[in-house]
């Protein structure tokens, strides 16, 4: 058992649910809350346990997808990451491809369930997306040239907007979920890239198409810079469109709240020559992807409570 949650990354799927809860009870619900104090209804909403189901199902399909990801690298992990890779030691090729095939075809079939609830049919489409997007993603997209990198992205951000788009009645405010959607986007295709850096090696050994294979470490921490960049000035159009003026929080500080770790991203690509140091850039990566998910906190505190 303590193979399987190794095997799922534990960790990574907590991230996934304690993401989407703060999505509903810290922007949905509460912009539903205020709905209801002006107009005396509360709007429609998931009931709890159909939440809780649409999250069961994210997790399941995010566990398949780590699960058929580790099935087509063993060769990859042997050379890149020695002995953490446990399909074909603990937990057999032919279990774990199994695994993946229940685990996913149960997050599908919640998705459809969910989606007739909400009188939206074809958003059962996404569920199924999702999990053959990840099959496509292992078994050869993540070997060629941005389009692995570009698809790990979209289902990203995808794991934070569907939870708003399971929830009809808060569309007239989807534009806060989107910021954080394209903001997971952004900072994703980063980190997948710093992965590939780290990655190089054992990459180029199994003939993958890679962005730092095929342009090089160099010119490849130049495209990390650049998208690092797009990234401070996305959050900069963000926060000077809704915040500047703004008498509770200053926005200057808001601004260097969020640059000031960015820069601090870019300094440890631009100082980066070493696969240790790559590994250390995608893990600050991904502190600073939770971080981003976690203003969601201040933000429900000041403008929605």
């Amino acid at each position: 058992m303590l193979s399987y949650f190794r095997l799922i990354r534990l960790p990574n799927l907590l991230i996934i649910a304690f993401s989407q809860l703060l999505i509903r009870y810290c922007l949905i619900l509460p912009a539903f809350k205020a709905e209801y104090f002006i107009t005396g209804v509360f709007p429609q909403h998931l009931s709890d346990i159909n939440f809780f189901l649409l999250v069961f199902s994210s997790l399941l399909l995010a566990a398949g997808g780590y699960i058929i990801n580790d099935y087509f690298d063993i060769q990859i992990d042997e050379i890149n990451r020695p002995n953490s890779n446990i399909i074909g030691k603990r937990i057999s090729k032919a279990n774990a491809k199994t695994t993946f095939f229940i685990v996913s075809i149960i997050g599908i079939c919640i998705g459809f369930y969910l989606s007739t609830i909400i009188e939206r049919p074809s958003f059962g489409l996404i569920h199924l997306f999702t999990a053959v997007s990840l099959w496509m993603y292992s078994s050869f997209y993540k070997k060629r040239l941005l389009s692995g990198n570009i698809i790990v992205a979209i289902l990203c951000a995808l794991s934070l907007f569907v939870v708003g788009l399971y929830e009809p009645e808060f569309y007239r405010n989807i534009h806060y979920l989107i910021w954080y959607a394209v903001l997971a986007f952004l900072t994703t295709i980063i980190r997948e890239i710093i992965k590939d850096t780290e990655d190089i090696n054992g990459d180029k050994m199994l003939q993958c198409k890679t962005l730092p294979i095929f342009l090089g470490i160099p010119k490849t921490k130049i495209i990390i810079q650049i998208l690092i960049l797009l990234t401070i000035t996305y959050v900069a159009f963000v926060l000077r469109n809704n915040f500047y003026g703004n008498r509770i929080l200053n926005f200057w500080y808001l601004l260097s709240f969020f640059v000031i770790p960015f820069a601090a991203l870019s300094f440890l690509v631009f100082t980066a020559n070493e696969k240790k140091d790559f590994y250390y850039a995608g893990l600050y990566s991904k502190i600073l992807m939770v971080a981003g998910v976690l203003t969601i906190l201040p933000f429900w505190y000041y403008f929605i409570r």
